[in-house]
């Protein structure tokens, strides 16, 4: 038995690297174009971004702060219009979600370490996996889309701020991030039982197009989802350290 059938649903033929790329195949149209706009969007705006001074760059993440407050009360007002909102689904209370919140703050405290690790780790993670796989069951609604992508664009744009801007993780960055991340996990999951909700996926699977339909039911899959968390932030920061020893011995060789 191969070890990765312990953690995962395998009863397909199909390996599991087919089955994951079938995943993202079946994605909806819609989310395919969307994301393709944002990431261009993002590789667009952090390089105008890099050619800004100080005082520009400020101006930029105040509006970019301003943004996700329009952005989301907008989409609460929608949800009302449309007589969709409901106290278990509708308050922004996923990661990603509460990320985009934090750019207002951080605005206002750019020189917060944690603040800054908290995007470098958890809200690019979770920004990053959501363009790969959706849990909008609603495609089809256009605001749904564009709010969904806005605010997930949003914090990937304000994680390469911040390394344009210099920021460069450490260790202790990444343990106090993890910590970060279980206090939040903790006091979601506790909201999620009292209320019944199931915000962050704490209780029941996702819905839409996820990896999570690869994975058996509560609680296997989200215990593997938070180990996936956690190997993809010691990937993305033992990415970053062989980043810099490149650039390094790049610039020593120029030297010589």
């Amino acid at each position: 038995m191969k070890i990765y059938s312990i953690f995962l649903n395998t009863a397909s033929e199909k390996s599991i690297f087919v089955q994951i790329f079938d995943i993202i195949r079946s994605l909806p149209e819609r989310h395919v174009v969307y994301g393709s706009i944002s990431t261009i969007l993002c590789i667009a705006g952090i390089w105008i971004y890099s050619q800004c001074s100080k005082n520009l760059k400020s101006v930029i993440i105040q509006t970019i702060g301003w943004l996700v407050i329009i952005n989301e009360i907008l989409f609460q007002f929608s949800l009302l219009f449309y007589d969709m909102w409901s106290f278990e689904n509708s308050l922004p209370l996923e990661m990603c979600y509460i990320s985009a919140l934090l750019i207002p703050i951080f605005h206002k405290n750019q020189d917060l370490r944690p603040l800054k690790s908290w995007f470098f780790f958890a809200g690019f993670g979770g920004s990053f996996f959501a363009f790969l796989n959706t849990n909008l069951s609603e495609m089809d609604m256009v605001y749904m889309s564009i709010h969904y992508f806005f605010a997930h664009g949003l914090v990937i744009f304000i994680m390469l701020t911040i390394v344009v801007d210099g920021f460069s993780p450490t260790w202790r960055d990444y343990i106090q991030t993890i910590i970060h991340t279980s206090i939040l996990v903790i006091v979601i999951s506790t909201f999620n039982f009292f209320t019944g909700s199931n915000y962050m996926f704490t209780r029941k699977k996702p819905p839409g197009t996820t990896f999570a339909e690869l994975m058996p039911d509560w609680p296997y899959y989200f215990i593997i989802m938070l180990i996936i968390g956690l190997i993809f932030y010691t990937l993305l920061i033992l990415s970053f350290f062989t980043y810099k020893v490149l650039i390094n011995r790049s610039n020593r060789s120029k030297e010589l």
